[in-house]
């Protein structure tokens, strides 16, 4: 379980903050920030129409 953390925490940090990340750890985060926000835009109202 630490080692599923450190891993979260050191992709975010090498995505987000450095900017020096592999295809890899873009997934991760992607998918690790992706789900919650979808699943607010689906709790709290209909997805966006364009």
């Amino acid at each position: 379980m630490k080692n599923a953390i450190k891993t979260i925490l050191t992709d975010i940090n090498h995505v987000i903050i450095k900017g020096e990340s592999d295809k890899t750890e873009q997934a991760r985060v992607f998918l690790l920030l992706a789900v919650p926000v979808m699943s607010a835009i689906f709790t709290f109202g209909q997805f966006p129409l364009y």
